[in-house]
């Protein structure tokens, strides 16, 4: 097996070991002589500009400062020391939240923007590093099956401000109907446009809840549209019309940006609401509350037992959207942050098809890809254009055979022995193959907008958020004018030809942003392209991990006498050892995150069975596990990482979120009814598995992974005992 996991298609490209530093810094050779040309070369571009300039702070002077330098040195050693206290991230022991190792070519790439320091709001700041954002937003717009030419992608802070950008444009999208048919009303133009069900049809003569759920592109486009009929159709100026369009859009009323949300849906009457699973981030009402909708908008879908959002629900939910009511966006998930989880993509965009064929209505449609978002990679790559026209069936079948993320796993895991791997007598294939998750990364370029997180699954530092529109053309109905950094104007240029956008800081929430970012993208994305033999290698790997370590737990309860031995405990597990368990995952996961409980358990008939210990002492159990797995909170930033061998994260289920009767298997699967749920939640531990060296590691004989679910037994063995004492000492 190569350390770049199995299936390796390209054993001539550069092996992903290659890409980081390592566990135990195998390559700081490598870093240290790049981090300090990275360096030198910047002094020497210091030192070139206007060499003739005379020396500022000469050599008597710096002789002066070895005091302060000496304080210096010490508050930095004060500090890297203190550091030693950090979370090992690096290690493949760490498997709790969603962090890991860097690549090299990301953390290369942060430093050497860092050193110029450029500022992205304008290119007059940053020269270099705007034009790098844009090249990244293409990218990465590519990597999600947008048309990177037509589509706009830039770099924000993470996620949060990634969802509220989206939802910010959306709203501003929405009302850009009511605007010009106030335009037409005021100048008597029939103008004519496209209704959602298909029809055309007279502007003046559509209602509101008609111009509210036109499809998003008809309303992006609308402006311009208007504009081309004046000139084309009734033969007025080009430069006038442009001039009078534009001046009407600052003077309407439902201009949402200038007017301000309140003011404008007054005038509609209507109340907007935005759906999104049960699992959505909390980042979604936030936006809601920011954007002036108010976080009662935000209307949560029950998920299924896989954590996806339940299609059938959302369906009945918007057709059962109410007169006073509209859609201001329909929001699906490709990995949601407490399981992982893929909402069904393509079934919400044939939900949005539907329902504007059947109630003339439609909908923005916004992905929350924070953190899957870069697993679509394994889709690229491939030559796919010859597929064109065919169904999502067999689009899918065909990159199922091309992605290949299978293995052969050995059933000597207990043990700890490495050898796994095809043609192993004892073991069993694992597969990355859900079709459900295939086709909802394929349809992910239905999506008008995409949240995506490179400083999550694209492995360089933070912050770095991105979210990408489908059609640029929504920058014409953001810019903010500001004459010191852009001569950007507001409000259309052109009634035919797409503009190029050169600036970043007139389209976006935020101002002053860091370069850097753009340098660390840049670098990465460039030197490990975002393709199935690039990126996708690291994908691969991690998703055939999550699926790895989901089997070791799966077949926990059958080799429990073997985890025993092998955890050196002589006794006999079925005479003397009277507290058995065994770890039950919630279900298959659909991306990297693996969510489990140790659930207690009893002897019956020289086989493990559920036992009856109440939810409220199974929580217990599951939170002294993760507390023995984590550093006290007291104590973070002060004790060393040394003393724990892995590290697991967790978090807590209730029935505000997920109902009983939503995840009413994942309860049945261990054992818990829905009145206890309802009454105490359920403690849920939970593993991010995106170290991408494990297969390094396996191949020189440590698996991180079996070990992980040794020591787990070895702490719950422990943990159990203390637990049904307390239990017993309260009966």
């Amino acid at each position: 097996m190569s350390d770049n996991g199995p299936a390796d298609e390209t054993p001539n490209d550069s092996p992903l070991a290659s890409w980081f530093l390592g566990p135990k810094a195998e390559h700081s050779d490598l870093w240290f002589e790049l981090i300090a040309y990275i360096f030198e070369d910047y002094t020497h571009w210091r030192m070139n500009y206007f060499p003739n300039d005379p020396i500022v702070i000469s050599r008597e002077r710096r002789r002066r400062h070895d005091r302060w330098q000496d304080s210096l040195k010490t508050d930095l050693d004060s500090i890297l020391n203190n550091l030693k206290a950090h979370f090992p991230f690096y290690s493949p022991r760490y498997i709790a939240h969603m962090l890991s190792e860097q690549t090299l070519p990301s953390v290369l790439g942060y430093f050497a923007g860092m050193l110029y320091n450029p500022n992205n709001v304008t290119d007059e700041a940053a020269p270099v590093t705007v034009r790098l954002e844009l090249e990244v937003g293409r990218m990465v717009a590519s990597m999600l099956g947008y048309r990177p030419q037509k589509a706009w992608a830039h770099i924000c802070s993470g996620g949060t401000v990634a969802t509220l950008e989206a939802l910010w444009v959306a709203r501003m999208v929405q009302f850009v109907p009511f605007i010009v048919r106030g335009y037409c009303a005021e100048h008597r133009l029939d103008f004519v446009i496209k209704t959602a069900d298909g029809r055309r049809a007279p502007i003046g003569e559509l209602s509101d809840r008609e111009l509210i759920g036109l499809r998003p592109n008809e309303s992006i486009f609308m402006i311009r549209k208007l504009a081309r009929f004046e000139v084309e159709q009734i033969g007025r100026e080009q430069t006038a019309v442009i001039g009078a369009i534009n001046a009407f859009v600052q003077a309407s009323e439902y201009n949402v940006k200038l007017r301000g949300c309140d003011a404008v849906i007054k005038q509609t009457g209507m109340r907007p609401l935005i759906f999104v699973s049960a699992a959505a981030h909390y980042s979604i009402k936030k936006a809601a509350n920011i954007l002036g909708y108010g976080e009662d908008s935000v209307r949560l879908v029950p998920v299924t037992s896989h954590f996806r959002v339940n299609t059938e629900l959302l369906r009945s939910m918007l057709e059962h959207v109410r007169e006073h009511e509209y859609i201001a966006a329909v929001i699906g998930i490709v990995g949601t942050t407490e399981e992982g989880a893929v909402d069904a993509i393509h079934t919400i965009a044939g939900l949005r098809d539907q329902l504007a064929r059947a109630r003339n209505q439609s909908f923005w449609f916004h992905i929350d890809a924070a953190w899957g978002g870069y697993i679509r990679s394994l889709f690229c790559g491939h030559s796919l254009e010859a597929t064109a026209g065919r169904d999502l069936d067999a689009t899918y079948a065909l990159l199922a055979q091309r992605i290949n993320a299978r293995e052969t796993i050995s059933w000597d895991f207990v043990r700890g022995r490495p050898g796994a791997g095809a043609g192993h007598n004892r073991g069993e294939e694992i597969a990355w193959d859900n079709p459900d998750v295939y086709k909802a990364l394929i349809a992910m370029s239905d999506a008008d907008s995409i949240t995506i997180d490179p400083h999550k699954l694209g492995y360089v530092p933070y912050p770095a958020g991105i979210i990408a529109f489908k059609n640029g053309l929504v920058t014409e109905l953001m810019t903010q004018r500001a004459r010191y950094i852009s001569d950007a104007s507001e409000g259309i240029k052109s009634i035919d030809d797409m503009v190029e956008i050169k600036a970043v800081g007139p389209y976006i929430l935020e101002g002053s942003k860091s370069g850097a970012s753009a340098t660390s993208c840049w670098l990465a994305h460039k030197t490990i392209p975002l393709t199935v033999h690039g990126h996708g290698k690291i994908m691969r790997t991690t998703l055939l991990n999550a699926k790895k370590l989901y089997w070791h737990l799966q077949h926990h309860r059958k080799n429990f006498a073997a985890f025993e031995e092998a955890c050196g405990f002589s006794q006999s597990p079925r005479s003397r050892f009277s507290y058995p368990f065994t770890f039950q995952p919630l279900f298959n996961p659909d991306t990297n995150i693996v969510c489990f409980v140790a659930v207690p358990m009893a002897w019956r008939e020289a086989r493990l069975a559920p036992t009856d210990m109440p939810l409220r002492w199974i929580n217990e159990l599951n939170r002294r596990i993760h507390d023995d797995l984590d550093i006290p909170q007291l104590s973070r930033g002060t004790q060393m990482p040394y003393v724990k061998e892995y590290f697991v994260s967790n978090t807590t289920f209730e029935k505000g979120q997920y109902t009983s009767q939503s995840i009413e298997p994942v309860l049945r699967s261990i054992g818990v009814s829905s009145h206890e749920y309802n009454a105490h939640g359920l403690v849920v531990l939970r593993s991010t598995v995106m170290n991408p060296l494990h297969y390094t590691a396996q191949a020189e004989g440590i698996d991180y992974l079996a070990g992980f679910v040794r020591h787990l037994h070895k702490v719950t063995r422990y943990l159990i005992v203390q637990v049904y004492r307390l239990m017993t000492e309260e009966v």
